[in-house]
């Protein structure tokens, strides 16, 4: 919870761990091909990640917005092509605007500050606990409330197949 890598961490990771653990025990020329294609398309990922978000939610309201200035370019405009370009205009050119997602870096930030606080929290009700102060006991409780789920939902995430990874 304390340290959490980013995605980007993460295939940066695998895309180390290919050059120096898998690479340079291929023989076989198509092999190293393939390894080397999984490297760059991980790259690819990389540069996709940062923007792919933002990109989604900028396209979506800007094409909400084009379908309904085609269908309003139509207007006197008759036949059964123009009246389904209006129908999707009326429909799916009324969604919503999507809000644009926030820089994630402030949060990462802010969360791994929480998690540390919450580290050190415990710790002190351990303090607490062993001086005899029973509502350390209860403020341990709700600490745990949050904890557990946290917990459970972190390891479910990360879990393939029947189990963690090399034991599913």
């Amino acid at each position: 919870m304390n340290t959490v890598p980013t995605i980007d961490d993460l295939l940066e990771g695998f895309i180390v761990s290919i050059s120096n653990e898998i690479m340079p025990f291929l023989n076989n020329p198509k092999a190293v091909a393939t390894a080397a294609m999984m490297q760059s398309l991980l790259q690819e990922v990389r540069q996709v990640l940062p923007i792919f978000d933002k990109t989604i939610a900028e396209e979506h309201n800007q094409m909400t917005q084009t379908l309904r200035d085609v269908a309003s370019r139509l207007e006197g405009v008759s036949g059964a092509e123009a009246d389904r370009i209006r129908s999707r205009a009326s429909s799916l050119g009324a969604l919503a605007d999507v809000p644009i997602p926030a820089d994630q870096s402030p949060v990462r930030e802010a969360h791994q500050k929480l998690g540390y606080a919450l580290q050190d929290t415990i710790s002190d009700l351990d303090v607490l606990q062993r001086a005899g102060e029973t509502k350390a006991d209860e403020a341990l409780h709700r600490l745990r409330e949050f904890l557990t789920p946290t917990i459970i939902n972190h390891v479910t995430a990360i879990s393939v197949g029947g189990g963690m990874v090399g034991r599913g």
